[in-house]
């Protein structure tokens, strides 16, 4: 069952995370940099700044994902004890998602690219050898990725669905409902193409939008919210980017 009151402490905070969010506006406003260090310096002015705080002129392309990375993680962190406690298993496992692409390259290749070792979320997933090591995965709590690289990603979601605590039928549905959704969207990037891809993005983030409004004092609304996270970290990502690779703008 759902603790409402507990939710409503979760909600509110999560209110005030939300309306910090980057708006449009603040894309717009970025587009025009063209290059890594212009770029950051506009963010550090406006919404963004919290997340471009750790970047520089000099961040390559690995420091930037592993910065991305490290604010997903920072963001499940600071979120996962303002939720009820039944909840938390299942919240705190969303940690794992970025780096699904990463355990799956290390299960095909039997190894990882050398700057891993700088990622602290990796480092300690590996052996002497550098190779992905079982029982450090499992020491971190991944023994539910310890699957074939192709079936990684619905182990990780079956272990997601197995963390939900016994809850109203309404708030399961909510959930499901919304996981359908990105199950749709991610197909629809998968076929639709490069010029598809934003578009559909935009659509998914205002479909998440509605649903954080309209589904307050429920689990669904934190995932809405989470899926505006990783929607505008994958944006930013996109924009640092094409700039770190090729001094170049690109509309975000």
């Amino acid at each position: 069952m759902i603790a409402p009151a507990r939710f409503a402490y979760v909600q509110a905070r999560v209110q005030a995370r939300y309306a910090e969010l980057p708006a449009e506006d603040d894309w717009q406003r970025l587009a025009g940099a063209r290059t890594l260090g212009a770029f950051l310096e506009e963010a550090r002015e406006g919404a963004l700044r919290g997340w471009v705080k750790g970047f520089s002129a000099l961040s390559d392309a690995h420091d930037l994902d592993r910065g991305l990375r490290a604010l997903w993680l920072e963001g499940v962190e600071d979120l996962v004890p303002w939720l009820p406690r039944t909840w938390r298993p299942a919240f705190d496992w969303l940690r794992w998602l970025p780096l699904l692409a990463l355990l799956a390259h290390a299960a095909r290749r039997q190894s990882l690219p050398t700057w891993v070792a700088r990622d602290s979320q990796l480092h300690p997933l590996l052996g002497p050898d550098g190779v992905l090591s079982p029982p450090a995965l499992i020491s971190a709590g991944g023994e539910a990725l310890l699957v074939p690289p192709d079936d990684l990603g619905g182990a990780w979601l079956g272990e997601w669905r197995r963390r939900w605590p016994a809850s109203d039928r309404c708030v399961l549905v909510n959930l499901e409902r919304l996981v359908a959704l990105v199950q749709r969207h991610a197909g629809a990037f998968v076929q639709g193409g490069a010029e598809a891809a934003w578009p559909l993005r935009r659509e998914l983030r205002e479909r998440m939008r509605l649903d954080f409004h309209r589904l307050p004092l429920q689990p669904a609304a934190i995932l809405a919210f989470l899926a505006l996270v990783a929607l505008d970290l994958e944006r930013l990502r996109a924009a640092l980017m094409q700039r770190a690779l090729f001094g170049t703008q690109e509309a975000v």
